[in-house]
């Protein structure tokens, strides 16, 4: 489907209804409805990710974040010709919370070149009602079965049961915390032990370069994917679970390129190894399993506080 000002303009009218009901009435955006799809629930959504991970063949299934789907939703704009430069917000965000550096025009619009190349490749997308979200779904991942955004998260999910006895790649800037925590995985959730069974646990430490933090051994984004691309083939795992900001959605699609299964669990993916983080202190559904064992990311970039109000610590 080819993407003009008129179908631009289309969806954006549509979408923006949605913004000004949040800003005025505090409703928030569906996540239940995109494109064809109607009533697309958590049951249906925790389903079809334990049938994918169940028949073990390739997969990617990611999500758009607010601030990458931002940035490509920028790009889209000048590539119409409606804006001649990324906003300062656009710029700002996308490395203080993603971690796309340097923050230049050209580099952002090679990230923004890289998805639209690249999500064709999705199987599995999380709906988070973000705006412009129905554009994307339609024109860069027409092969996609939508699915709730929350079903990636581990704890939400109901997936991760289906781990067990399974090679698990973990890629998070908290991989040495994770292996720590793993050792005593019996104890952190004690009521459904269930969540955290047993498998091979194999990480990747994802660089940080986001909020403040500036890399000395990389030049740009471009070169800490290939970096870490490069260390994704030197291990041996049968699924991946990726939390690792603006690196998570390449990172998953060249997963799947490789036979392999790969679930953008994002931020959450600290909540699965009892890693508990700012964003989850009055969430039930976290707050229920916390205990002594517990414990709260101790790697932290510079201007970590800056990222989302210090979210994931």
């Amino acid at each position: 489907m080819k993407r003009t000002r008129r179908s631009y303009i289309w969806e954006f009218l549509k979408s923006a209804i949605y913004v000004f009901r949040y800003k005025i009435l505090r409703i928030k955006p569906p996540t239940n409805r995109i494109g064809k799809y109607k009533e697309i629930t958590m049951q249906k959504s925790n389903n079809a990710i334990e049938e994918a991970i169940r028949k073990g063949e390739p997969f990617a299934a990611i999500r758009f974040g607010a601030v990458e789907i931002s940035a490509l939703n920028n790009y889209e704009k000048i590539r119409l010709g409606f804006r001649r430069k990324y906003k300062k917000s656009v710029v700002y965000s996308i490395k203080n919370n993603a971690g796309v550096f340097p923050p230049t025009q050209e580099i952002i619009d090679f990230y923004a070149k890289y998805l639209e190349t690249n999500l064709k490749d999705t199987d599995y997308l999380g709906v988070s009602g973000v705006h412009m979200e129905n554009y994307f779904f339609k024109h860069l991942t027409p092969n996609a079965i939508p699915v709730q955004n929350w079903s990636l998260d581990p704890l939400l999910g109901k997936w991760s049961h289906l781990l067990a006895g399974k090679r698990v790649l973990v890629i998070s800037p908290f991989a040495e915390q994770i292996e720590e925590q793993y050792e005593k995985r019996h104890l952190l959730f004690q009521a459904e032990p269930e969540i955290l069974p047993e498998f091979t646990l194999v990480t990747i430490p994802a660089i940080l370069t986001s909020g403040k933090a500036a890399s000395k051994e990389f030049d740009n984004w471009f070169e800490v994917l290939d970096y870490l691309k490069l260390e994704i083939l030197k291990k041996d795992f049968d699924i991946a679970l990726v939390g690792a900001g603006a690196y998570g959605t390449p990172l998953c699609l060249y997963i799947k390129s490789l036979g392999k299964m790969a679930i953008q669990s994002g931020g959450a993916t600290q909540l699965l190894f009892g890693l508990m983080g700012k964003r989850w202190e009055k969430r039930e559904y976290v707050a229920r399993h916390v205990n002594p064992h517990w414990s709260r990311p101790t790697v932290k970039p510079y201007g970590h506080k800056n990222i989302e109000g210090g979210c994931y610590w």
